[in-house]
């Protein structure tokens, strides 16, 4: 029988939990699956690596690119960077600051997953409507990194902490003038 390790147990979690973070309407598990091998996400979160923010965005930049081409690949549609960072982000909070409890030292660089949950309490927190105004999953290159510049402006060190502000519960409301108002249900 073949061994079973803790590393491909983590694996396996932290490629379903980034595929059910992008996969509504988008693509299957299986694909997230095969991009995320391709990416070499995984080698990173099982090193003891300690990169810093600019050798964190070459390597964010690599792993967006190999993503998207694969997802494209296998699925023949058009893939966001925002998407590719969304998996990116949720993989390596599944499968490093999880496991470490938000203590290691990649846990300090990489950058929360970015949905419209975390930008609309933003928004409110900061007085700052444009952040309400992105969605994620058509931001390009320079719209994501943009967006983490604009970040980072309000909330150092741009980590894991800014989860504080996403709530799973959150819920954006329209109302008929068009306004956008958060309100938790």
């Amino acid at each position: 029988m073949e061994s079973y390790t803790f590393e491909e147990h983590k694996h396996n979690y932290a490629v379903w939990t980034a595929a059910r973070a992008v996969a509504r309407n988008f693509t299957t598990t299986e694909n997230v699956k095969t991009a995320i091998e391709k990416s070499e996400l995984r080698k990173f979160a099982e090193s003891d690596s300690k990169p810093s923010p600019d050798e964190f965005r070459s390597l964010h930049e690599q792993w967006s690119r190999l993503l998207m081409q694969s997802l494209h690949q296998s699925t023949g549609k058009k893939v966001s960077y925002g998407r590719a960072a969304k998996i990116i982000a949720i993989y390596l909070k599944t499968s490093v600051i999880l496991c470490s409890n938000g203590k290691c030292e990649k846990s300090q660089v990489i950058h929360p997953p970015i949905d419209s949950r975390l930008l609309n309490k933003i928004a409110g927190v900061t007085d700052n409507t444009d952040f309400a105004k992105v969605r994620w999953t058509h931001l390009d290159k320079d719209g994501y990194w943009n967006l983490i510049h604009n970040l980072s402006k309000s909330f150092e060190p741009l980590n894991w902490k800014l989860e504080r502000f996403w709530d799973p519960a959150y819920v954006r409301k329209e109302f008929p003038s068009g306004q956008a108002v958060a309100a938790t249900s």
